[in-house]
């Protein structure tokens, strides 16, 4: 193989499980806007699914790796891993600076007109 199909390979792989990672985050967690808005009162359910998330998303790119024999799968997936883990815990402390969003009570969203 080339140096130019190693590359694409590489890409590929890199690509693949960066996305999955991505779609672990998605299915289970809620935007970072929403960990932001709901910081104070369920940080610790929040990242408890944010932590949840970082093994699923390790353990896919792990499991493409060693059936893969390559790293790529889990360099993606460990790159969106630090960077989701990142922007949730980012607004984990902009949202325990806010005050809290109109409408929640007592944990428990009462939205009104």
């Amino acid at each position: 193989m080339d140096g130019w199909s190693k590359g694409s390979v590489a890409a590929a792989l890199f690509g693949i499980w960066a996305t999955f990672a991505l779609d672990v985050f998605s299915t289970m967690n809620s935007s970072p806007q929403t960990t932001e808005l709901f910081a104070g009162e369920r940080q610790d359910s929040l990242m408890h699914w944010v932590h949840f998330g970082d093994v699923v998303a390790l353990s896919g790119g792990l499991a493409a790796s060693v059936a893969s024999r390559k790293a790529w799968p889990v360099i993606g997936a460990a790159t969106v891993v630090v960077l989701m883990h990142c922007s949730y815990r980012h607004a984990l402390d902009r949202g325990r600076e806010q005050i809290q969003p109109g409408g929640v009570d007592e944990g428990v969203a009462s939205w009104t007109a």
